[in-house]
């Protein structure tokens, strides 16, 4: 019989639920400063949970780091830290 690797299953299921958006972190720009005192983080989207509706998977963000989670060297959020996609336009 063969020994599940848990390791392994716990890396497949890093699927958002709810209104929770995973986001990796940038490394390069990890913190951007709008105002002399506030600091928001950047990143990219690696998974949406099924009540999301303003960002997808791939989506470069903003986000406030206040409230947030980091599994695995992810950030797990709700949708409403999120403040805007960046685009290269």
């Amino acid at each position: 019989m063969e020994i599940p690797n848990f390791r392994e299953d716990l890396d497949k299921m890093k699927q958002a639920i709810m209104d929770r958006v995973f986001i990796t972190p940038d490394v390069k720009k990890q913190k951007i400063i709008i105002e002399e005192k506030e600091k928001y983080k950047t990143g990219i989207v690696q998974s949406v949970g099924e009540e999301v509706t303003s960002v997808k998977v791939g989506d470069h963000v903003i986000f406030e780091p206040w409230e947030v989670e980091t599994i695995d060297g992810l950030v797990a959020i709700r949708e409403k830290w999120i403040l805007g996609v960046i685009t290269d336009e």
